[in-house]
């Protein structure tokens, strides 16, 4: 174990070691989850920075093969025969999952069908101003109960705003209502893996003239419910300007961010029993991303999180950074990809100091790994992986990942930022064991593609001494459709 960490290490420095050689919401490129640009599909996960889409997967739409299924697209049929001002998107997943030892409670286990129906109406009423709306089913099949959000929400209004200005082509843009944010995948951002995903109450304002990038929001993460229009929480407020500077070396950009959030009410550390207090956190940090020598990729990311929950004083921090190299010379275009991730833990329960980084509204999965067991929250987890290309349009990617906490008596969180289990002895050492990935994805046409992928983790001492489990697998299988209708010409 010891010699696979170290040489996962070294990858991440040699891969960082070579010489360095990208609209404000820079991740919108995931937005509607494994489609990219244009209707084209990214066949993989794309929430850890190892690329420009922040994930290890890899854009197929710049093959020029034909594609091996025929096209079918009805709304863009529907979308050709009505006035040019009107558009029709319609999108549907469906996938398949399971899992052993859910909860790290032993015997736990379950498998159950997901699916997700979108159906979305543009007005383009001029060049500059237009307004959309979606709706959204999501549900589950022969899960287990207790059933509700996140697999399931019947029917709710996902997006509905109106939009001055177009971030791509303009630059100045205003939206405004319930839409999707995606700044940056680690920090505020969609979600979408998540059977309902997520979505805000906001007004963004997207500023870009020449190299230079802002964004500048107000908004308040829609709480989902299991059926109905789902509402916002009063006084949950998210703040931020989110820059980006392009070429400061040549094919790199530089993000620097400051994110305000305010909540009414959050657990007190080192107080009675069951007491809160109002948060007011303030998160100062920047990633730094590009490309070098046309094949290798980079990213690095740190945040500094200060200010107050109730009367403790806030000081936590993260740092991640990752690379990737794509051997193009190779027949199945080879690429292989490692990456570091920190976030700070709390190791002195008894101040008057919270120093657990806190990981806000992220898009979770397969950071730290497709299991999606842990957040990036009092954790350290080395990551190294490679990705094949068998065939255009399909790629197979396996990858390892070891993780420990950062701060031993503190928790380990999952990825929605709950404690799974806490020791505050410190007693049981901080390891917390190791996952095993491989998954695969094939774009059979323009708006169809097919996936599937197995996780396997193996519990360190922390894990299976606090929760005497051993270990938690489960595959998945997913059919994605998106059809976007005229908006992939526009």
């Amino acid at each position: 174990m010891i010699v696979r960490r170290n040489l996962i290490v070294v990858v991440v420095l040699l891969l960082l070691s070579f010489p360095c050689a990208s609209i404000a919401q820079d991740d919108v490129t995931t937005q509607n989850g494994p489609s990219a640009l244009n209707g084209a599909w990214i066949t993989g996960p794309a929430s850890n920075p190892l690329s420009f889409l922040n994930g290890p997967a890899y854009r197929t739409f710049g093959s020029k093969m034909p594609y091996d299924v025929p096209d079918f697209h009805p709304a863009g049929q529907l979308d050709a025969r009505l006035p040019r001002w009107i558009n029709l998107e319609t999108e549907e997943r469906l996938r398949l999952e399971g899992y052993s030892n859910g909860s790290f409670k032993p015997g736990n286990d379950d498998s159950y069908w997901l699916n997700r129906f979108r159906f979305q109406i543009d007005l383009y009423l001029n060049r500059w101003l237009s307004v959309s709306s979606q709706v959204q089913d999501a549900r589950p099949f022969f899960e287990k109960p207790p059933i509700g959000p996140p697999n399931e929400n019947r029917w709710d209004l996902k997006e509905a705003y109106v939009q001055l200005g177009d971030p791509e082509k303009q630059w100045a843009s205003l939206r405004v209502g319930r839409q999707l944010i995606n700044y940056n995948n680690a920090l505020i951002a969609n979600s979408e893996w998540r059977n309902q995903g997520r979505s805000y109450d906001a007004a963004v304002l997207n500023l870009h003239r020449d190299a230079w990038r802002l964004g500048i929001f107000a908004a308040s993460v829609v709480i989902p419910q299991a059926s109905g229009v789902s509402p916002h929480e009063e006084g949950n407020n998210i703040y931020g300007l989110y820059g980006g500077i392009d070429n400061i070396i040549r094919n790199s950009r530089l993000e620097p961010f400051v994110l305000w959030r305010v909540q009414p009410s959050v657990a007190v550390k080192n107080a009675t029993t069951g007491a809160t207090g109002k948060e007011n956190m303030k998160v100062y940090g920047f990633r730094f991303k590009g490309g070098a020598i046309e094949t290798l990729d980079y990213s690095v990311q740190a945040d500094f999180e200060t200010g107050s929950d109730g009367p403790n004083t806030i000081r936590a921090w993260s740092l991640s950074g990752g690379a990737g190299y794509q051997f193009d010379s190779n027949p199945w275009h080879l690429r292989i990809f490692s990456q570091y991730d920190f976030a700070s833990g709390d190791n002195n329960p008894a101040d008057n100091t919270h120093r657990t980084f806190d990981t806000i509204y992220p898009t979770a999965h397969d950071r730290f790994g497709i299991l999606d067991l842990f957040g990036w929250q009092n954790i350290q987890s080395i990551r190294g992986g490679a990705m094949i290309v068998p065939r255009h349009r399909w790629t197979v990617s396996a990858q390892f990942l070891e993780f420990w906490l950062a701060a031993a008596q503190d928790a380990a969180y999952n990825s929605s930022g709950g404690a799974i289990v806490r020791n505050s002895s410190g007693l049981d050492g901080n390891h917390i064991g190791e996952e095993t990935d491989i998954y695969t994805w094939y774009e059979l046409n323009r708006h169809l593609n097919v996936g599937a992928g197995f996780g396997d983790f193996e519990a360190g001492r922390f894990i299976s001494t606090t929760t005497n489990t051993q270990f938690y697998r489960g595959p998945y299988f997913a059919i994605n459709f998106k059809d976007a209708g005229r908006a992939e010409q526009r």
